[in-house]
């Protein structure tokens, strides 16, 4: 079974590989993992700040508080000038053998517009095997939203997905060369 710290393992491999800066921060109570991307998407800069955290269980007033702590961290953290060519979005993220419904909900529900910005709550439940969060349109254009939701999936995937990840990974370091067979001369 996939553990909370190995998912968020995954999570900080696919933030390095996609050219994220990588960082640990305490936010409240947790240690989370954070990313910061800057992309550009239709003219805009898109500063993207991917925060996720372990813990024990997930209720939606967790979900709300460590939400609220990574906007915080990721408004100070953001480059440029937030507004019409700039846009804030953060992906904050709580990992847990337990989810509560009340914090599944929380997660799917579609987040508020925001001047220059958006907010997105995800909860993993590594036992049920299943990631929750809003993935859909908002007002601001298909490019945009299809860029956030771009970001959000492959940061947080599937549970099952970044199992995979983690097998694969551990096949590596075991040695295993997972090469094709090699073919004999003259084919």
């Amino acid at each position: 079974m996939l553990t909370p710290e190995q998912y968020l393992g995954v999570v900080a491999e696919r933030i390095q590989r996609t050219g994220g800066r990588l960082n640990t921060v305490q936010i409240g109570p947790a240690v989370a993992v954070v990313g910061l991307f800057t992309e550009s998407v239709m003219l805009s800069t898109m500063n993207y700040c991917v925060v996720a955290a372990a813990t024990p269980e997930v209720n939606a007033a967790a979900l709300y508080d460590f939400t609220g702590r990574a906007t915080q961290h990721a408004r100070a953290n953001v480059m440029g000038t937030v507004g019409w060519t700039a846009a804030s979005v953060v992906i904050a993220g709580l990992v847990s053998p337990r989810v509560y419904p009340d914090a599944a909900q929380a997660a799917m529900a579609k987040s508020g517009n925001q001047f220059g910005g958006e907010t997105r709550m995800v909860a993993v439940d590594t036992t049920a095997g299943a990631m929750y969060a809003f993935v859909g349109g908002k007002l601001w254009g298909a490019a945009m939203q299809g860029s956030v939701n771009a970001k959000l999936t492959f940061c947080f995937p599937q549970p099952a997905e970044a199992y995979q990840q983690v097998q694969w990974q551990q096949q590596q370091q075991q040695g295993w060369q997972g090469q094709p067979p090699q073919h004999p001369q003259g084919y």
